[in-house]
């Protein structure tokens, strides 16, 4: 009879241990995904913020040629610096939307970079562990 509980206590232990291991995997992904989701939002917030400082640029330029219009010049190395300052706005916005895809593309493998499917637990390229 003590070797049976024996038994059944091992059993018992070996479960509660895979039952850990579990929790602790489940727990690790949704840890990381929440972190996946936050750094899409800042890098969506950061495109806001240059977007409007584009509208703003674009809006001083407007003024500029408008002024010209009117029969007050504007020095064309001004024009050009603040023309110069839109193009990199819009390349840096360029970046982070290219980034935003990356990181929205879904699960990749840490170890080889292949996509991963929903619910994959290992990488169906090199079987590392994702």
């Amino acid at each position: 009879m003590n070797e049976k509980l024996q038994e059944l206590l091992d059993t018992v232990q070996r479960t509660a241990c895979q039952v850990s291991d579990v929790a602790s995997d489940a727990a690790y992904g949704v840890t990381k995904k929440a972190g996946e989701l936050l750094s899409v939002a800042k890098l969506n917030i950061r495109v806001v913020d240059l977007k409007a400082q584009v509208n703003t640029a674009l809006r001083e330029v407007g003024e500029m040629i408008y002024g010209t219009h009117t029969g007050s010049p504007t020095d064309s190395d001004v024009l050009l610096a603040k023309l110069q300052e839109i193009d990199a706005l819009r390349d840096r916005i360029a970046e982070l939307n290219a980034q935003i895809a990356r990181e929205s593309a879904g699960p990749a493998c840490p170890t080889c970079g292949a996509p991963a499917r929903a619910g994959d637990v290992f990488c169906r390229e090199c079987g590392g562990k994702l």
